[in-house]
């Protein structure tokens, strides 16, 4: 036995050594350029840095694409706040390229910041940059998002429903609203559809208004939640974004 712990020791790398294996993978996966490339735009709209890589060769792109799936995978990057913003606006606008990786950041919901992930990707989604079927899938997804929110951390769930009812407003995204009031199976969701249908009452016909308030006065009696119940009752008191609700 002792002869076997003492192979294994000689076998094991030293901490100091499998570090600096580790920072130096880093370096290679996500270069000192890339990760300063990506701090300077962390607040660019996906439109401006999709100009900004036109001027850079595919070699270049490809190395900020992995540099920032590298960021937002290691825990002590992400908590960077220029760098896991620029991250993940980068993937965004990469979109429909980076589609599977947009899909898993927002599916997580462990990782550091995982609620500042989310709210910075719905806030950087442009729909004029993607095709209709690109933007049905963003919509698919952004639904399903909702159904199973747990959460309200970081407004992750509110910026969401606002992105529905507001940026990306059109008749599909007030049906999506519609079937979150009844089909998020908890309040962040239901309270996010609820947000956003605050916005879309203000965009729709007269008969349309009715039919959405309709529905919110429904919400507002008989939803098991008494926090939904009362945000319902404040949207229908002009409260929120509403500017048509007393209408």
């Amino acid at each position: 036995m002792k002869e076997i712990y003492a192979r294994s020791r000689q076998n094991r790398t030293p901490r100091s050594k499998k570090a600096t294996a580790a920072r130096r993978d880093m370096s290679k996966q996500a270069p000192e350029w890339a990760r300063k490339y990506l701090e300077e735009n962390c607040n660019y709209d996906s439109s401006s840095i999709l100009e900004l890589l036109r001027d850079l060769d595919a070699r270049q792109r490809k190395t900020l694409k992995s540099c920032a799936i590298a960021v937002l995978a290691d825990k002590r990057l992400r908590r960077n706040e220029n760098l896991r913003n620029g991250a993940v606006r980068l993937i965004v606008a990469l979109l429909p390229e980076t589609f599977a990786i947009f899909e898993r950041l927002l599916s997580d919901s462990i990782s550091p910041f995982w609620y500042d992930v989310h709210f910075i990707a719905f806030n950087s989604l442009e729909r004029s940059n993607l095709s209709k079927t690109d933007q049905g899938q963003v919509l698919a997804l952004v639904e399903r998002y909702l159904v199973y929110a747990r959460s309200e951390a970081g407004f992750a769930a509110w910026k969401a429903g606002d992105m529905l009812g507001d940026e990306w407003y059109a008749p599909e995204t007030a049906e999506i609203l519609e079937r979150l009031l009844s089909s998020a199976r908890y309040v962040a969701g239901r309270n996010a559809a609820l947000h956003g249908i605050q916005h879309a009452i203000n965009e729709v016909t007269p008969s349309e208004k009715e039919r959405l308030l309709s529905l919110v006065r429904k919400v507002a009696s008989e939803d098991p939640s008494a926090a939904v119940r009362s945000y319902a009752t404040y949207t229908l008191t002009d409260g929120g974004c509403s500017k048509a609700a007393r209408g």
